[in-house]
């Protein structure tokens, strides 16, 4: 049962993509947790449709795009609240289908050592519909530090994600730079890199807004001489699958 076509959620990847230019996760989450509260109230009244609509047409209710989706989303929290390592994470992404199915998603993309530069591995890129940027995006486990306590109520951002946000400068910088690395990659997937942008999708949901401004203030520094740059919680993440699939 598929309700999407191609095209379908291209104005919703745009629309999310849009808002989080303007807002930070913080705030998204907080509407976000508002609108879930609303879904959860219109819950039993949808799944009575849909109970009813496969049960006409003959077809197992589970099977319902939502209804999927949304089992994909829960598995995908199972795993991250087992602290899951990064590779469980990124396969279940991966075969889920939630990532894709607007897009385009390569897994695990290599780019060879070359004199000039070291071999490198892209976890995830994902190339979206036309007028949206191509993504590289690095997945670290649910439990990796973002923040670091220099002593209450101070914070700074840890090491471990400095190191996260340095790795992702350099793929941006490897694809805006090497030319002929980047048309290799293009032929061999047959996407093409159009403005790319880096992100990072790590840790869970952060306690309050003085916390997410720490992040913002990272994108901004790490978006200065590079591509730019987006910091997701695995929460803000999946709250935006969970917007964009319904």
């Amino acid at each position: 049962m598929h309700i999407f076509g191609k095209g379908d959620l291209d104005p919703f990847l745009g629309m999310e993509r849009a808002i989080r230019a303007q807002c930070s996760e913080h705030v998204i989450m907080q509407v976000h947790d508002v609108c879930a509260q609303v879904a959860r109230a219109t819950d039993s009244v949808n799944d009575a449709v849909e109970s009813a609509l496969a049960e006409a047409f003959g077809v197992d209710p589970a099977s319902s795009p939502r209804r999927q989706h949304r089992k994909a989303i829960a598995t995908l929290r199972a795993l991250l609240d087992r602290g899951a390592k990064e590779r469980a994470l990124q396969d279940a992404l991966v075969e889920s289908g939630l990532a894709a199915l607007s897009c385009t998603v390569l897994q695990e993309v290599a780019m060879r050592p070359t004199d000039d530069y070291r071999g490198m591995r892209m976890d995830l890129i994902v190339d979206p519909p036309a007028d949206e940027p191509t993504q590289i995006i690095e997945l670290k486990r649910g439990s990796h530090l973002l923040l670091a306590r220099k002593g209450e109520p101070t914070a700074r951002l840890s090491r471990e994600l400095e190191k996260a946000v340095a790795q992702l400068k350099r793929y941006g910088q490897r694809v805006e730079s090497d030319v002929e690395m980047t048309a290799e990659i293009e032929q061999r997937f047959g996407i093409r890199f159009d403005r790319p942008e880096l992100r990072l999708i790590a840790g869970r949901r952060l306690p309050d807004a003085d916390a997410y401004h720490l992040l913002s203030v990272a994108e901004e520094n790490a978006s200065e001489s590079g591509p730019q740059l987006q910091i997701y919680t695995w929460d803000g993440f999946l709250a935006e699958l969970e917007r964009i699939a319904g």
